[in-house]
């Protein structure tokens, strides 16, 4: 089957354009047309007026390790094209949904999207699309396409090239690289260099020579492609999921106001998952009945490394039952627990399955007499 990839575009500064109060989105069916413009693609039919607008368009021949390729695509718009930050579960639902509805009449997928929350989305698809057997890559701009300046043609043409290859899973690319998604974080909201994997390198790596461009594929870091029909788990209509960030000082109290309405909750530790005991007694005051148990999760507030056990300022949480996030980032520790908690399974079911590594997420240690000074 040859390579046919479709295009969702939901907003974000890829489309957007000047308006009276700031950047806003430009109207829809803009950005497909634009696209034949800023990359080299010619429109082959107009977009139709069904249910699903489609534009069809195709690339001149483009240059693959020296090998050429056409990239035929579609591109579907959201009906309500929408800032990302902005987005929450209700639209991580719709792209996933958009990729199932299509999926057998593609090989791959690019969502294109806003920068903001780019990061959770992507890794919540990573986990709502069981079974996914082909790349799902997510891209977007930090400058939009109506600027000369912008970053977003060579992003999405990245992008679509990535997605014609043999790699089961969600990825986000962006200035030449494309990332497992539930690894990435945004380090900077200006630079085209945006986006970042700490704790594992890059899945694929792309480097335009001028004639032609070099696509490295590190095959070893690809997770195995799944057997099963696609699958989507659909989030809680309600999330009951939230961040709690500890900080110098903090009181028994505003552990308390922060969890009261939660029943999944990240907490973001210091250094190796570290906090005072102060906090661990108020969360064993908040953990809950057997029907309103509490799902607790423990990260590093740190870009690298991993949360342990190894010092007795983080011995508390394990003994608590706090679940090990081991070196995942904020953002997929947050996106696996809505996902898990969608699941609505037993409690000990969900604990379990947040201990393991079902995506590529994080590594687990085995060995935890690490000792940083």
């Amino acid at each position: 089957m040859e390579s046919r990839t479709l295009v969702i575009y939901t907003g974000g500064t890829f489309g957007m354009i000047d308006g009276e109060n700031g950047l806003t989105s430009a109207e829809r069916l803009k950005v497909s047309e634009e696209l034949s413009r800023v990359v080299p693609l010619k429109v082959i039919e107009k977009p139709s007026r069904d249910v699903m607008p489609m534009t069809k368009l195709r690339t001149r021949e483009t240059k693959i390790n020296n090998d050429s390729l056409t990239l035929d695509l579609d591109v579907f718009e959201f009906e309500r094209l929408i800032d990302s930050s902005k987005m929450n579960q209700r639209e991580w639902e719709e792209i996933a949904e958009c990729i199932k509805d299509n999926y057998n009449e593609y090989t791959g997928f690019v969502v294109v999207m806003g920068t903001d929350t780019m990061a959770y989305a992507s890794s919540a698809l990573s986990f709502m699309l069981e079974n996914l057997g082909k790349p799902v890559v997510f891209t977007g701009a930090q400058i939009s396409i109506f600027d000369a300046r912008s970053d977003g043609p060579g992003n999405l043409l990245c992008s679509l090239i990535v997605s014609t290859l043999d790699i089961p899973e969600v990825l986000l690319c962006f200035n030449k690289k494309a990332f497992r998604a539930s690894r990435v974080v945004k380090m900077d909201c200006v630079d085209f260099d945006a986006y970042d994997s700490p704790n594992m390198p890059a899945v694929v790596t792309l480097d335009y020579t001028g004639i032609s461009y070099n696509v490295l594929v590190e095959e070893k870091l690809v997770l195995k492609k799944p057997e099963g029909p696609l699958r989507v788990q659909k989030m809680l209509p309600k999330n009951d999921v939230g961040l709690l960030v500890i900080f110098p000082g903090m009181t028994p109290q505003q552990v308390k106001n922060t969890v009261k309405d939660l029943r999944g909750v990240v907490l973001l530790t210091f250094g190796t998952g570290n906090v005072d005991n102060k906090v661990v007694d108020a969360l064993i005051d908040e953990e809950g009945t057997e029907d309103t148990k509490r799902l607790f999760v423990n990260v590093t507030q740190c870009l690298k490394g991993s949360v342990t056990s190894a010092y007795a300022a983080s011995k508390g949480l394990k003994e608590l039952g706090v679940v090990q996030g081991w070196n995942m980032t904020t953002e997929a520790a947050f996106t696996k627990l809505c996902y898990v908690r969608a699941k609505r399974d037993a409690f000990l079911n969900q604990k379990k399955m947040m201990e393991e590594n079902l995506r590529g997420e994080m590594d687990v240690i085995p060995n935890e007499n690490i000792h940083n000074n």
